[in-house]
């Protein structure tokens, strides 16, 4: 919608420009239209630049080339659910090749990145879970439980495509399974989420998440 409002007003300037030039008084009209063509096109441009870096880091823990797309504001109208992000997998069990963050995590996602990383509000510290939760149902696991351990501890690498120091990255990640992990719904949570437990993706060091 965003895209079609520039637009529109990009072509509203530009009409108003050319009858000017031809001897039509439009003088206040054209910086009226301007104006917020080039604030809203810079907000979209914006918005579409992070949303390409959540991809690429998506795409960096799938093993392939998948897209992330940000709810929008109509869309969060619309949307009935309570999920911060979605993954749709086709009857053959395998991922779609976009996943899908809803709008309050997107946000946390663009405010931590482009803020003070050295100090994350919790909601910053979900949001980078999200992403890396919805990053590995891309790549084809689709347990929940599964999904989440995969994800915690692929979390710092996250923090670090947006940003982070690797001491900041991980401060995200104990913080994660320190304060939210235990209060997610049990589809959530495995007893094997655990340093050495089965769903240790690197039980051989002495580092977890």
């Amino acid at each position: 919608m965003r895209l079609w409002i520039v637009l529109v007003l990009l072509a509203g300037s530009g009409a108003a420009a050319t009858r000017h030039a031809m001897g039509h008084r439009h003088a206040l009209l054209i910086p009226l239209l301007l104006v917020p063509a080039l604030i809203l096109g810079w907000q979209e441009w914006s918005f579409r630049s992070d949303q390409d870096v959540f991809s690429v880091i998506a795409s960096e823990i799938a093993g392939r080339d998948v897209r992330v797309e940000c709810q929008r504001f109509t869309g969060a109208l619309l949307d009935p659910t309570a999920e911060a992000g979605y993954v749709q997998f086709n009857p053959d069990g395998t991922p779609a090749d976009t996943g899908r963050l809803e709008r309050d995590a997107c946000r946390d996602l663009r405010a931590y990145m482009h803020g003070n990383r050295s100090d994350p509000t919790i909601q910053h510290v979900i949001a980078i879970q999200v992403l890396a939760h919805e990053a590995f149902h891309l790549s084809g696991i689709r347990d929940e439980s599964k999904t989440e351990c995969a994800a915690i501890q692929r979390i710092d690498d996250v923090a670090a495509g947006l940003g982070a120091t690797p001491t900041q990255g991980r401060a995200i990640a104990e913080r994660y399974y320190a304060e939210v992990y235990p209060r997610m719904p049990t589809a959530y949570r495995n007893d094997e989420c655990k340093q050495t437990g089965a769903l240790d993706a690197s039980p051989n060091d002495d580092e977890w998440p």
